[in-house]
């Protein structure tokens, strides 16, 4: 028997009301469509309809599943969105972060929340790794979603007129490239979206941070701040909480609380971080392999090993870094068997300062080619001294995306003695560990009479000479 068609007509009336209250709701189209209910203060996020937003947090706050949210419901209602984007019948939203990596975490979510759903799913045209169109749910038009890392110059971002750009990781991206990249979006009048853990008081994201309301009464943007421990499965999770524990108190106002640090009279310049962090790898001629290796001392030191490899060039990549909390000699002398299976090293160099000293001992009576650092205030000088010279000469790329080693390479200050040399000054309560391992590491590089490597036994050799 056929339905009454009143019936009919109240269901009908009732997926409209629906549709219409998702259309004004990501939060609510989250919950409904993509089965993903937003935590109160990431609906607020998501809801928000101001054209100028930044999300400053701390680490697992969910900027960027709130974000990819945001997109997916853009994205289908683009018509109502944008004048622009209905007129000619397309929208684009662009996806952009220093590197590729970085840039794919957030359009991998857009694109497993949207496959996901077996009713949006029937509305995607393409996927690739990189894109995805999506037709409007009116059927009159599409909106493409380009992912895009930004490199050092920002080159791949241009041609586009987008109608939405998304800077994730936006401190960690040139503000150069922000200020060239923008006006691609004023002819669309794009929304602007920027989110980001803080990194330093410098840059496009701190500028435009201070810049937001209500700090400026007449601010261009809109800013929301979420410490990690304001998401509730966060604040009660015991390894999130163990692993807190370990941070240093600067890191833990940075990574957990969001907040802007100062890093005035930074040992390396903040733009030369930023460059390290986006540059592409390209490797001249035959490359070789060394690792640093600073051994805890301490109840909230970390012990941490650094793999780099180095071309003919000179050119510094950081392959791998691993961390664990304080090991007996002998499990470290282990992992160090463990690195040297995987990676045919020339010199491994250890802190050998405490219980590095007997780290040095062991791995040298299994005959590894391991090379001994006394970390003398001279010694140390000299070894953070080189390392701001192979920054400055821009021959180094650290693309791990867990930041900790360009985090901690920002707190070092630079001071001087008396004499006049470079000494590097550790503020109370800042943690150096994944800093000197990497310094240790660049001991194989040095930009002063040449290049420089160890050969176990033989001492140092020019191969400048």
């Amino acid at each position: 028997m056929p339905k009454p068609k009143k019936e009919i007509i109240s269901k009908r009336e009732k997926l409209m009301t629906m549709v219409a209250e998702m259309a004004k709701s990501p939060a609510k189209f989250s919950k409904v469509m993509l089965g993903h209910e937003l935590f109160k203060y990431n609906a607020e996020y998501a809801d928000s309809t101001e054209r100028f937003l930044i999300y400053r947090s701390g680490r697992q706050a969910g900027k960027t599943m709130t974000t990819a949210v945001k997109a997916i419901h853009w994205s289908f209602f683009a018509p109502i969105m944008s004048k622009d984007a209905r007129e000619k019948k397309e929208a684009v939203i662009i996806i952009a972060a220093p590197t590729q990596n970085q840039a794919s975490i957030m359009f991998d979510r857009i694109r497993t929340l949207v496959k996901n759903s077996d009713f949006l799913s029937q509305y995607v045209v393409r996927s690739t790794q990189t894109e995805m169109w999506i037709q409007w749910l009116n059927k009159k038009g599409i909106t493409k979603i380009y992912v895009r890392a930004t490199g050092e110059t920002g080159v791949t971002l241009r041609g586009y007129s987008p109608h939405v750009i998304i800077a994730d990781e936006c401190a960690f991206i040139k503000r150069s490239i922000m200020v060239a990249f923008l006006p691609s979006g004023m002819a669309t009048q794009a929304n602007v979206w920027l989110t980001s853990t803080p990194f330093g008081k410098q840059g496009y994201f701190y500028e435009s941070s201070q810049a937001s309301r209500p700090k400026v009464e007449d601010g261009l943007w809109k800013e929301f701040h979420v410490r990690s421990i304001d998401n509730p499965k966060i604040a009660n999770d015991p390894l999130f909480l163990e692993q807190v524990k370990s941070l240093s108190q600067e890191e833990y106002t940075q990574e957990v609380e969001g907040e802007f640090l100062d890093i005035g009279d930074s040992l390396i310049p903040f733009d030369l971080l930023m460059s390290a962090h986006s540059r592409k790898w390209s490797p001249t001629g035959a490359t070789r392999f060394f690792m640093g290796l600073d051994v805890a001392r301490s109840g909230r030191d970390e012990t941490v090993f650094i793999v780099i490899e180095v071309d003919e060039d000179n050119k510094i990549r950081v392959v791998e870094y691993q961390k664990e909390s304080q090991s007996n000699l002998v499990d470290i002398v282990g992992r160090i068997g463990e690195f040297m299976q995987k990676y045919p090293f020339e010199t491994i160099f250890i802190d050998e300062t405490g219980l590095g000293g007997g780290v040095v001992d062991l791995a040298r009576r299994r005959d590894y080619p391991i090379r001994g650092i006394t970390f003398s205030l001279s010694e140390k000088s000299k070894m953070y001294s080189n390392i701001r010279m192979i920054f400055e000469n821009k021959k180094i790329v650290v693309p791990q995306d867990d930041k900790r080693v360009l985090y901690q390479l920002s707190y070092l200050k630079r001071a001087y003695t008396e004499e006049g040399k470079l000494k590097v000054k550790v503020e109370d309560g800042t943690k150096d560990d994944h800093a000197d391992a990497l310094a240790l590491a660049c001991q194989a590089v040095s930009f002063g009479d040449g290049w420089y490597y160890i050969e176990s036994g033989e001492g140092w050799k020019n191969m400048m000479g």
